[in-house]
């Protein structure tokens, strides 16, 4: 079997296409510390409850706030301010 040009380039276009729809090619890093600020704001209104009990009113306030990065890119983030709290100095 012989491998013409057409055939990478198809290839090509179809991994390209996959990979566009589940993530980002990169997630911009200030978005990143942004999630993970909101993240340890947001554990002093939600005391003594798990982020899976919170996670709703988070993904609905992380928009609410103008950002644009989606949910799924920022969630570890997010969590992980959560579940760390902030940063004592």
């Amino acid at each position: 079997m012989s491998n013409s040009p057409e055939d990478a380039t198809d290839l090509t276009i179809n991994l390209f296409h996959a990979v566009t729809q589940t993530q980002p090619p990169s997630i911009d890093p200030a978005s990143l510390r942004r999630a993970m600020r909101y993240g340890e704001r947001a554990k002093s209104q939600y005391q003594d409850q798990d982020f899976s009990e919170v996670e709703a009113d988070l993904r609905a306030g992380w928009f609410l706030r103008g950002e644009t990065a989606e949910w799924d890119w920022v969630r570890a983030a997010v969590r992980v301010g959560f579940e760390q709290g902030p940063e004592e100095v």
